[in-house]
């Protein structure tokens, strides 16, 4: 044993064996058991159901003894509401039982720095919730919004510095490699750019998409602007149209620093209005005023 090892330095597998724990992997089975589709190639669901605890203890082996390998995912296009098509990555349900099991070691993990001000595919958090924020914001006379959307966020995060970001949060280079495992599985001719982009289908890609942007929740914080994000999607809040313009710039250079961008044409400043919309929901009447 070394001395990183006595010191507790050596962390490698640390939250790989939770993962693999038969009480993780029952909770996540729970979530699975029901879906329809490939245990693994070869192998349908009907088959095996017929010696669960079999397949599942094997998978558990795997993962601990870092011989887990993820099998390639099927991918196909559904119509996007806005016009064109959205890449859906379908993982065999074996991979995405183990993709379950590590968001249920990581996500405490990443409950314990995420912002409050981020709702988007987080425990106990809705879309309500962040409308609510912002009619809150609004009352108290933040009217004005830089109603902002990240181009193509999902295909565009760029794999390094969000291994990275993980790395840091979890300390344990084991899931790093299993995620990136994950991120090479989908084929190459559907990868929208070579070390780029999360799979929307993928169990973990909201979860490393908040993590990612975290860092854009930090740069708001710090410039003091007021904002509610639900994934890629945010609004920034301001008392003028001025100010709302300036925190829309300053978001576009946070933004720039972690590799993404502003869509040019969704994103602007605007005073909150029931004619406009934040996650399908009409915005609250900026007239609508607290009283203290």
């Amino acid at each position: 044993m070394g001395l990183r090892d006595w010191f507790g330095g050596n962390r490698r597998g640390r939250y790989l064996a939770r993962a693999a724990d038969p009480d993780v992997l029952n909770h996540a089975w729970r979530l699975l058991r029901n879906e329809p589709g490939l245990w693994m190639r070869g192998v349908p669901m009907a088959r095996m159901n017929q010696d669960v605890v079999r397949h599942i203890g094997e998978l558990a082996r795997e993962l601990r003894e870092e011989r887990y390998r993820a099998q390639p995912m099927r991918c196909f296009e559904i119509p996007k509401a806005e016009g064109g098509k959205r890449l859906i990555a379908a993982p065999l349900i074996r991979d995405k039982l183990a993709q379950r099991a590590v968001l249920t070691v990581l996500e405490p993990l990443g409950e314990a720095i995420f912002d409050d001000a981020s709702f988007g595919f987080r425990p106990r958090c809705t879309r309500e919730m962040a409308l609510s924020r912002i009619r809150e914001w609004v009352r108290r006379g933040w009217c004005w919004l830089g109603d902002a959307d990240i181009e193509t966020c999902f295909d565009s995060i760029p794999h390094r510095p969000a291994l990275k970001k993980l790395e840091q949060l979890c300390a344990d280079p084991a899931i790093v490699d299993l995620v990136r495992q994950w991120l090479d599985a989908l084929p190459a001719h559907h990868r929208p750019a070579p070390g780029r982009g999360f799979p929307q289908g993928m169990v973990l890609s909201p979860f490393l998409c908040n993590l990612y942007l975290h860092q854009l929740d930090l740069d708001l914080n710090r410039q003091g602007i007021p904002f509610v994000r639900f994934a890629d999607d945010f609004v920034l809040l301001a008392r003028d149209q001025q100010g709302a313009q300036q925190a829309l710039r300053q978001a576009g250079r946070s933004l720039q620093r972690l590799g993404l961008k502003l869509h040019p044409t969704k994103s602007r400043v605007i005073r909150s209005s029931t004619r406009h919309r934040f996650l399908g929901q009409r915005l609250p009447d900026s007239r609508e005023r607290f009283t203290p």
